[in-house]
């Protein structure tokens, strides 16, 4: 295969002549130039070395750069408004203080880069390479990162607001001080993070792994985790108000002292797990595996455990009003000093759930493949 010619030097003066002329900048060396502080707007580069080029403080809105060399380019303070970066090489690149708005960068190698104190909007990033990036203090409205390379990413004091990331392994992030407001994680690993005290409000997880995760004091209102595995995690203390555990799995975990109300665990294995001195109003434990299960002094009002399984579990001194046990297992389920009303098991409601038709025909019924049974 025969080698590329080299690209043939451009200067300033041609870089402002070719814009003028509303002409792409194809196959040129513009490595090291000072465009700092000028209006580019719809520029184009395509295979272009820019590498050490300064667009500080320039107007690059609805520019264009394909498979150029942008290592080392310092873009500090720069307006990328519907721009696009594809294919290019940015390590090391400086974006800090900038506002990108309606921008994407898809394939393109970012790592080590700077993006801190930068303000995102309506960005897209696909397949970039965002190792050892730093984030920090920036905020995201409307982002997403579809397939990137996220290790040892910086996101100290960000927001995340209406955010999505996919194939999200966070445990070598730097999450501390972080806010996330509506955001949703596909495939997402914080294994062993300390997110104590941390906003994780209206999230989405489905799947995630938070074993050995430290959530003390987090705030995780409205958020939904979906058949998530919390094993040897600790919530104590937390904040899930209107928070789904749907299916998840929080044998043994410590949710002590927690502000559950209206929290789903419905289908949840919560074996063993410590929920002492939580409101749990109105919260939904329909068939939980609750074995064992410490809920003591807690507020169950109007809390609904149908068929969930309380075999062995505590409920000493909680508050009850309307609390469902409706074919609840309690077998040497301790209830010493509780208060208030129960709704216990109806017997012909609890038959008659468990009639499925796909189990159990009645005389006269169709069978699957016709006739009757």
């Amino acid at each position: 295969m025969l080698d590329r010619p080299p690209k043939i030097p451009i200067s300033l003066e041609d870089v402002l002549a070719f814009w003028e002329h509303e002409q792409p900048i194809i196959e040129r060396d513009a490595s090291g130039l000072d465009l700092s502080a000028r209006d580019l707007t719809k520029i184009r580069f395509i295979s272009c070395d820019l590498s050490a080029c300064s667009f500080e403080r320039v107007n690059l809105t609805g520019a264009q750069l394909v498979s150029c060399n942008m290592a080392n380019v310092r873009l500090g303070g720069a307006t990328l408004r519907e721009a696009q970066i594809v294919d290019c090489n940015l390590q090391s690149v400086d974006l800090s203080d900038t506002m990108l708005e309606r921008f994407q960068l898809v394939s393109s190698d970012a790592s080590k880069g700077s993006f801190s104190r930068t303000q995102f909007s309506e960005v897209s990033f696909a397949k970039a390479n965002l190792q050892d990036t730093d984030f920090s203090q920036s905020a995201f409205y409307r982002t997403v990162a579809l397939s990137c390379q996220i290790d040892n990413i910086r996101l100290e004091n960000s927001v995340l607001s209406n955010f999505m990331l996919t194939e999200a392994d966070l445990r070598s992030a730097d999450l501390s001080g972080a806010h996330i407001d509506i955001a949703l994680f596909a495939d997402a690993n914080l294994s062993g993070m300390d997110l104590s005290g941390q906003s994780w409000q209206h999230c989405t997880f489905h799947k995630g792994q938070f074993q050995t995760t430290n959530l003390d004091g987090a705030l995780l209102d409205a958020s939904v985790f979906a058949e998530c595995d919390f094993s040897g995690a600790s919530l104590r203390g937390v904040s899930g108000n209107s928070t789904a555990f749907v299916k998840s799995k929080l044998d043994g975990v410590d949710m002590s002292a927690s502000r559950l109300p209206m929290a789903n665990f419905a289908g949840a294995s919560l074996s063993g797990a410590r929920l002492n001195g939580s409101n749990l109003y109105s919260a939904v434990f329909q068939e939980a595996d609750c074995r064992a299960v410490l809920l003591e002094q807690c507020n169950l009002q109007q809390a609904d455990f149908s068929h969930a399984d309380l075999s062995a579990a505590s409920l000493s001194a909680s508050a009850f009003f309307n609390t469902k046990l409706h074919a609840a297992q309690v077998n040497q389920t301790v209830m010493l000093g509780t208060s208030g009303s129960r709704i216990e098991t109806d017997q012909d409601r609890a038959i008659a759930e468990l009639y499925k038709p796909e189990h159990v025909r009645l005389d006269g019924e169709a069978t699957p493949g016709g006739g009757i049974y």
